[in-house]
């Protein structure tokens, strides 16, 4: 297929849009290159982002799309992928476009030229507004990282150089969300007496039980987590329903890497009501394997610290809506602070919490965690330009 070039920028900045594997494999590597000497990024393995970026990747068969390569002197300086996610537009009733995976060297004219490109994909489509970045949706990874450089990123969480705010600003974004990350010593955990009270008043009022997970009924436990899921994050800010095929592909994906003892579901008159879900930091690991290559070496890695990771991080604690009042989460969080030192998790991590959760932010606060991590998503108008 004949390679598309959509523009030149003042800095011979060259927009070229992905057609091919050649193309495409260029766009997956280019983080490789890009953060070759930065000590805190984690690289992705290589076979979740060739299986990420598929066409029969599930968010890609629903949504149209396009990848861009930003090119100076014939050698890659960026990239971006621009979509419309149709289930959060229909959701929300909002023509809006998305933009995510945005890599770019230090180059004002790099960033300009690569979101100027995903900014006409959007109108083209006929958006009046584009946010981002989101990889590729709020169900996966999302923003650009603003504070809490000096540390890598816990398990499925981002890291970029610091000269991505400013420049994303300098292409005429605006901040619309932060989210934070939470950090804490699980041996640092100690309840107060009145935590205690109320934890105790909530268990024998409303016959609260919490179990861990069973990893031996994987499909029966995902039914659960999904029934949740849905239910708990309805009227959240950007949320969308996730379909259940994809939640399936998600989970599954995550499957090897799971540890039952820190996955937990509460329920009521055995009614399952909550569900804490805890992965282990396998960025312990995958920091180590530059390349991202699983073989020869990565594989052996993966395999010799997957039972001697010592961190974790907690990703979601979702609670149907109806039992919403109750404070489970004040019950849930300790109960995996107990767990966690029982299975020799030192460090944990509460991510991300949006920034008017205040609710999350103050269960945060009581356990003890400090905010070490801010992530930002940007939106631009795209009405009278």
């Amino acid at each position: 297929m004949k390679e598309k070039f959509l523009f030149l920028s003042e800095a011979a900045i060259e927009i070229k849009q992905v057609t091919n594997r050649r193309d495409l494999r260029v766009f997956i590597d280019f983080p490789y290159r890009l953060y070759r000497d930065e000590p805190n990024w984690v690289p992705p393995l290589r076979m979740t982002q060739t299986s990420l970026f598929h066409a029969q990747h599930l968010f890609w068969q629903n949504n149209p799309h396009q990848f861009f390569l930003a090119m100076k002197n014939g050698m890659p300086v960026g990239r971006i992928a621009a979509f419309i996610n149709k289930e959060h537009n229909s959701f929300h009733k909002t023509h809006k476009g998305f933009f995510g995976f945005l890599e770019s060297k230090n180059d004002q004219n790099s960033f300009t030229a690569l979101l100027m490109a995903a900014e006409s994909f959007a109108k083209e489509n006929r958006c009046d507004e584009i946010y981002g970045p989101f990889n590729p949706s709020l169900h996966y990874e999302l923003g650009i990282l603003v504070a809490g450089f000096e540390t890598p990123p816990y398990f499925m969480l981002t890291h970029n150089y610091n000269y991505y705010e400013p420049s994303i600003v300098g292409a005429g974004y605006s901040k619309l969300k932060d989210f934070y990350s939470y950090k804490f010593e699980s041996t640092q955990y100690q309840p107060t007496e009145k935590m205690r009270r109320v934890n105790d008043y909530i268990k024998h009022k409303f016959r609260v039980s919490i179990r861990e997970a069973r990893k031996d009924l994987f499909n029966q436990e995902l039914e659960i987590f999904y029934n949740i899921y849905n239910d708990a994050f309805a009227g959240h800010w950007g949320f969308t329903p996730m379909e259940k095929k994809e939640f399936i592909y998600l989970a599954k994906d995550l499957k090897s890497i799971i540890d039952a003892h820190i996955i937990l579901i509460a329920e009521i008159n055995d009614e399952p009501v909550a569900f804490l879900l805890s992965l282990p930091n396998l960025n312990e690991v995958l920091i180590k394997i530059r390349n991202g290559r699983l073989f020869p070496w990565g594989i052996f890695k993966i395999l010799s610290a997957k039972n001697n990771l010592r961190s974790l991080r907690v990703i979601t604690a979702a609670v149907k809506s109806k039992y919403g009042h109750l404070g489970l989460g004040a019950l849930l969080y300790p109960e995996l602070m107990q767990r966690a030192l029982k299975y020799n998790y030192t460090m944990s991590e509460l991510s991300w919490v949006v920034e008017d959760n205040s609710k999350m932010i103050s269960v945060a606060e009581d356990l003890g965690a400090i905010r070490y991590k801010t992530y930002r998503v940007y939106s631009k108008s795209l009405t009278n330009r």
